[in-house]
Order: C-alpha cells, then sequence, then structure tokens
C-alpha cells in the first residue's frame, strides 16, 4: 500500500494505513528508534578463532535465555500457540544455515564474530525482502529480530530501552518480542511504517488487545517523542499533532467507543431476535485459539469462520502436522460445543501466501483457495483427515475457500470421500454427516448459487472478495481504494441472489466478510434474510442491538429499496436515515463524523480481507 499523508494545517498530519488491532489511543508518542547496528570486519588471527567461536557460542546461548523468556511472557498472556512464534525464533539460531554457516564464515575468513553474524543474516534478510511473496516479506522482521539480539549480546549491549507507560509506540518497524514486552509496559497502541494483516507484530496486538495500524509509510519520520497523536485502530488512521477540533471529536469518538462497550454488556445474553419475534444467528469469526474466550464475552452462538491458513503462517507449513491440526482443532470443538465451529481449509494465495507459494503478477486472480489445495494434496489431505478426527469430539462444519467453479467443487469433493474412506479402514471415528459449505466470493459462483446449492450443505458469502472482483478494485491499491463499496448495489444484488438461492433449496446462509460486522448494513443483510452473521466478536453486539430495534417486516422493505438503488451513496443515504429513525445511527462508532483534512476529507482504509 503505498503511503498518503494529508496535510490539514501546519501542525495536523493525517497518516492512512492498515488496522491491525481495534481500539482508540489519544496520547504523547514514543518514537522506537532501534539505533541501527553497525558492524566492521575485524581480521582474527588463526590462534583467535577458536576464542571468537566460543564468543559466538556465548551469544547464541544468551539469545536462547531472551527468548526462552519471552516465550514464557507470550504463554502467559496468550497461550501456547502465540508463544510458538519466539519458539520459532529460538530454532533460527541453531539452524544449520544460519548457526553453521556463521561458525564456517569465521573459521574460513578469519573475522570476529559480529561481522559473521551480520554478513550472513543479511543475506537472508536481502533475499525475503526481494521476494514476491508476502509471508516470507513479513518474516523479515523476524530475522531482523535473530540478527540484533545476537550481535547486541556480542557486545553485551541492553536490548530493548526502557519505554514509558501511557505512551503510543511508533516505529519503522516491530518485532513480536517487542509487542510482548511493551504490553506489560502499560502501552497505548502501536503504530508502524511497515507491516502487515498477517505479520506476527499484528496477530500479537490484537491478541493482546493492543491497538494498533501497520503499514503507515513515514510516520516514524514525522515524529518526534512527546508529539500528541491519536490512534485509530478501527478505520486504520493515526493523526499527528491533532487541531483542538480533531482532538474533540477523537475524544468524543474515544468515549463513545468506550460507552459502547460498555453498554453492549446487558446484550450479550439476549437473543439476536426482531421485535415480530425474527431470530438470527450470530457467530464469530477467529483465527487464534486464544480468542475462544471472546465467544462467551461478546455473546457469539459458535464460530462461523476459524481461519486455519494463520496456523500454518504463525508456524510454516512443515511444523503443522495432522496430528498437530488435530490436537489444535479438538482444542477448539470441545471449548465451543454445543454450538458448532466452522473451519475454512487452508485459503492460501492474493495477500496470504507460504513459501511454497509461486510468483505471480496478479496473486489475487491467480493460485488461490480451492487451487491451491486441489494442486497440493500434501497440505489438504492431511487437513481434512485432522478435522474429520475433530469432528468426534464435537460439531464441526468444513468451509471450502475461494470456489470458481462447480466441477472444481466436485473434484473436493471426490478427495472428501477418499479421505473418509481411508479414516472407515483405519477404524478413525468421525462424524459421517459433517456439513460442508463453500465461500461464495467470486461472481461466477453467486450466479450459479441455484446449481452449487444442490450440492452443498451451507454458503458462506465472503463480501470482501466478492465486492472487490464484482467492482475490479484492489483493495490494497490507494489510487482506487476509494471505489471499494460493500454497499454497491450490484454486490447487495448478488447477496441477494445467493440468500435465494440457498432457500430455495432449503441450505443455510451465512456472511463472514467485514460487511457482516458492519451495523450500517445489519438491517439490510436481515431484510434480505440472511440466516447468520459471522464476524469479529467485538462487532456482534452492535449488530445485535440493531435487530432487536427493529420489526423484521421493516428490513425487509428497506432491503427491497435498497436493491433499487442506483449508487452506493443512494444505499448509504438510505440506510443512515432509517438508522437514525430507528435510534441506532448515533450509537455507532463508524457513524461518527470523520476528521476533516483542511477542505478536504481524510480517505479512509480499504477493509481487509476476512
Amino acid at each position: 500500500m503505498e503511503q498518503r499523508s494529508i496535510q490539514a494545517e501546519a501542525q495536523e498530519r493525517i497518516f492512512v494505513g492498515i488496522p491491525a488491532a481495534p481500539g482508540i489511543a489519544i496520547g504523547p508518542a514514543y518514537l522506537f528508534n532501534k539505533r541501527e547496528v553497525v558492524v566492521e570486519a575485524r581480521r582474527i588471527s588463526e590462534a583467535e578463532v577458536a576464542a571468537e567461536l566460543e564468543r559466538f557460542e556465548q551469544a547464541v546461548q544468551r539469545a536462547e535465555r531472551d527468548l526462552d523468556k519471552i516465550s514464557s511472557v507470550a504463554r502467559e498472556k496468550l497461550g501456547e500457540e502465540s508463544a510458538s512464534v519466539f519458539e520459532a525464533q529460538r530454532l533460527m539460531l541453531r539452524d544449520a544455515s544460519v548457526y553453521d554457516r556463521i561458525r564456517d564464515y569465521i573459521q574460513t575468513h578469519r573475522c570476529n564474530a559480529d561481522y559473521a553474524v551480520a554478513h550472513v543474516l543479511d543475506e537472508h534478510i536481502r533475499r525475503l525482502e526481494a521476494s514476491n511473496n508476502a509471508y516470507l516479506r513479513e518474516r523479515v522482521a523476524d530475522l531482523i529480530d535473530v540478527k540484533e539480539r545476537l550481535i547486541r549480546h556480542l557486545r553485551r549491549e541492553k536490548l530493548l530501552s526502557a519505554v514509558d507507560p501511557e505512551h503510543i509506540i511508533v516505529a519503522e518497524n516491530l518485532t513480536a518480542a517487542d509487542v510482548v514486552l511493551f504490553s506489560r509496559r502499560g502501552i497505548l497502541g502501536c503504530a508502524t511504517d511497515h507491516g502487515g494483516p498477517t505479520s506476527h507484530v499484528s496477530i500479537m496486538a490484537r491478541a493482546l488487545g493492543v491497538p494498533a495500524v501497520v503499514s503507515l509509510h513515514g510516520l516514524s519520520d514525522s515524529v518526534q517523542t512527546g508529539d500528541l497523536i491519536i490512534l485509530d485502530g478501527i478505520q486504520g488512521r493515526v493523526v499527528v499533532n491533532p487541531r483542538p477540533e480533531t482532538l474533540a471529536l477523537y475524544r468524543t469518538r474515544q468515549e463513545r467507543y468506550r460507552r459502547l462497550l460498555q453498554d453492549q454488556q446487558h446484550l450479550i445474553p439476549l437473543p439476536a431476535e426482531t421485535l415480530d419475534g425474527h431470530c438470527f444467528v450470530l457467530r464469530a469469526n477467529l483465527e487464534l485459539i486464544e480468542e475462544l474466550d471472546l465467544l462467551k464475552k461478546f455473546g457469539a452462538e459458535g464460530i462461523g469462520l476459524f481461519r486455519t491458513e494463520v496456523l500454518f503462517l504463525m508456524r510454516g507449513p512443515l511444523n503443522v502436522s495432522e496430528d498437530y491440526q488435530l490436537h489444535v482443532y479438538r482444542q477448539i470443538v470441545e471449548r465451543v460445543k454445543p454450538n458448532p465451529t466452522t473451519f475454512r481449509l487452508l485459503d492460501l494465495g492474493g495477500d496470504k501466501m507460504l513459501p511454497i507459494a509461486h510468483r505471480e503478477h496478479n496473486p489475487f486472480l491467480g493460485w488461490r483457495g480451492l487451487r491451491v489445495l486441489l494442486d497440493r494434496p500434501e497440505l489438504l489431505l492431511p487437513q481434512l483427515r485432522a478435522l474429520l478426527r475433530a469432528s468426534a469430539y464435537g460439531p464441526i462444519r468444513i468451509l471450502v475457500p475461494m470456489v470458481t467453479a462447480l466441477d472444481e467443487y466436485r473434484r473436493f469433493q471426490e478427495v472428501l470421500e477418499d479421505v473418509k474412506a481411508e479414516l472407515r479402514a483405519r477404524g478413525e471415528p468421525f462424524d459421517e454427516a459433517v456439513p460442508v459449505g463453500i465461500m461464495v466470493e467470486v461472481p461466477s459462483v453467486a450466479l450459479m448459487a441455484d446449481l452449487f446449492a444442490e450440492e452443498v450443505d451451507f454458503f458462506s458469502i465472503g463480501t470482501n472478495d466478492l465486492t472487490q472482483y464484482t467492482l475490479a478494485v484492489d483493495r490494497g491499491n490507494d489510487l482506487v481504494a476509494p471505489l471499494y463499496e460493500a454497499l454497491h448495489p450490484a454486490v447487495l444484488r448478488l447477496v441477494k441472489h445467493t440468500i435465494d438461492a440457498g432457500h430455495r433449496h432449503g441450505i443455510p446462509v451465512s456472511l463472514c466478510g467485514e460487511l457482516a460486522g458492519d451495523p450500517q448494513a445489519t438491517p439490510i443483510l436481515a431484510g434480505m434474510g440472511l440466516d447468520e452473521f459471522s464476524a469479529a466478536p467485538p462487532y456482534l453486539p452492535e449488530v445485535k442491538r440493531v435487530i432487536r430495534a427493529m420489526q423484521f417486516r421493516e428490513a425487509q422493505e428497506l432491503a427491497e429499496q435498497a436493491l433499487q438503488c442506483r449508487t452506493a451513496s443512494e444505499v448509504t443515504a438510505l440506510v443512515n436515515a432509517w438508522l437514525q429513525e430507528h435510534g441506532c445511527g448515533l450509537l455507532q462508532y463508524m457513524q461518527a463524523d470523520e476528521p476533516t483534512a483542511g477542505n478536504g476529507r481524510a480517505e479512509a482504509s480499504s477493509l481487509q480481507e476476512s
């Protein structure tokens, strides 16, 4: 994403990035500027080589102790899965491509260990930075952390300077370890120049409840420690040196958001039921096992989307065996039952890549979702076996990602039947009637929903990609991001077409895109007849509030009017008036006035892929 900063007046600047963890923070900035490690080569004699190798070994051992401590903190605060991030860094220290190469370099070139560490790891870092693979680029931060940790231990330097509490961290980049340690010191939030939604920093920030915005290129060059800043982790903005009116607006917004979270508590145990008795199901989108406590906290009726690819992105595909997957899936199923857990199969491609990925000029129109799984049985088969085995411990649903054609889905069904036959032969218990559904996220599937509905058990509409493909808008491209309009009538018509097709064939239809958690869309989706809303847990209470404030017939009338609109702005005006009339509009954070920048308006960042 290219960065844009908008000059409002002499002082105020608004930076637009990617929202990584929700929340609003207002406070002084702390510019965390890791001093660049400068290393010079120093020749050593043959007699000094053994001592230099020992110095390197001692630094490795100290780095291992460091990471053990950080891993322990992460395990205590977040659980086993998050601790694995730091255990992976610890394993890097002894990896042959790192440890052995550094030792060889010291011996062959007779140089100091500092230089050998920098030389070997910089080679790795350059290769990753040059990669077209988003996953590999986001792993650069881990390798940099390992390099700097080793060099500072070789020099016996302190690794992390003290950070004052009640500050917002601004940095060019952070590591997951930084976020864990900062969270213990009471920071308000994190803002970084680089990073993506699948980076370990983003994942850790969400799990720790630390508001964060990433991909704010140039922010760290525009901020000094002590500058007052506003961090909006919901819309992905940072305001530097805000004007009094901007500050007042965001303090109001922050207080409104706080009150919303507080007021939502009475809604949690109540059903998502309209005033005239029409019920909807509210489920959660999750990606970490540590998030399971959020189900009860926000009143979710099970999991409508569990993103299994995060398990692979965090550990690497070689470290995710069938038995390990079963261990994770079983924990989830047993904690969620009697409600169901919907596991989306490994969804790779686009902006979610593993090192196995091919180099593509246009990954969003390339090797994605089910295409990857059918081409890579070494990924698909163990996951299917693990999921079916987990079904013996509680209700699950299997969700197939990025389906584009009926024959493609039929190939998958053949694979699934083969796996079931294999498990029967092994005597493994599993639920023979596990429901299997598909993601409806490309227009071809939405338009042929009648035919798909004859062969699947449920639909889950992914409006993030459906909007992108319908409107030909790359959500990560700043030049066209304002054209990404999830309430565009063309998108709404495809959603309605899919819901109607599902109902004609007696299958439930859910929606798991960002739109499901947007209260502005709730009455339209409800009026269309959507059965299930699946969203990030914190957004569910507001969706429920809107549902409980309306009559179903009123929502149906609104949906009919929305489908007749010609533009997204017409739909937005229509639903805003409706929400205001029903006393819902003022209660929603996303309905607040946007901060202005001079005579212009700051442009919102694009929504992130579900």
